[in-house]
């Protein structure tokens, strides 16, 4: 099992006048430094988390910043808001998510060539939705980062949970009138919802899969089904 490291940053905390605090999970081998002491309930949630499940499959960051009124995002570095501090499994599936950009993000260009040509999968999935209302790259790489989400809780907390917990997101974070951001958040979301294992086939075909036996399952008596 592989070991990683994550670095929680509590809200804009000055690094230099941190003190480390070395914490060893009971579950997922895991080593946390945190380097701030405030918000100890994000820290708290993050160390419990990475304590309950074995998370290892999914994380390809190491480190991780915390910080409130922000949006979570992938990068530089992985950030996490306290929105969801009252909600372990709605934190994991953020979590998640943005762990899922950067196994996308190796895996998958984060855009078009200079040329305009794209990666097959992503032409793929153009194919399959020609019109999603922005229908830019981003929205179809973030059908690969949601199904992976997905995938992810349902080996983690079953697929009637994942499901209903990606419903839940998406209810929270999408409000009227909608953005051009809501409006790719909520179809992405959707799809992979509604399409599993359509979408799965796909990401099954390139390789994009991160625990092929596990989690959701791929075509009734063929290798993973749903």
């Amino acid at each position: 099992m592989r070991k990683f490291i994550v670095a929680a940053i509590a809200v804009f905390a000055s690094l230099r006048s941190a003190t480390p605090v070395r914490a060893q999970s009971s579950g997922t081998e895991t080593e946390i430094i945190f380097t701030q002491q405030k918000k100890e309930g994000a820290r708290q949630q993050l160390r419990r988390l990475l304590s309950k499940y074995d998370l290892d499959p999914w994380i390809f960051t190491r480190e991780v910043r915390i910080e409130a009124g922000v949006d979570p995002h992938s990068h530089p570095i992985l950030t996490l808001n306290t929105d969801f501090l009252d909600n372990d499994e709605l934190q994991l599936s953020i979590f998640l998510h943005e762990q899922a950009h950067w196994f996308v993000g190796q895996s998958v260009p984060p855009r078009a060539s200079e040329d305009g040509e794209e990666k097959a999968v992503i032409q793929e999935l153009r194919q399959m939705y020609p019109n999603a209302p922005v229908p830019d790259y981003n929205a179809y790489l973030h059908l690969v980062v949601a199904w992976v989400e997905l995938d992810a809780m349902a080996e983690l907390v079953g697929e009637e949970k994942a499901r209903q917990l990606l419903r839940e997101k998406v209810k929270r974070l999408v409000t009227e009138p909608l953005s051009e951001v809501d409006k790719r958040y909520r179809w992405y979301n959707m799809r992979v919802l509604e399409d599993a294992e359509a979408i799965g086939k796909v990401l099954q075909k390139h390789q994009l899969i991160i625990t092929p036996e596990r989690g959701l399952v791929i075509g009734a008596g063929e290798e993973r089904a749903v």
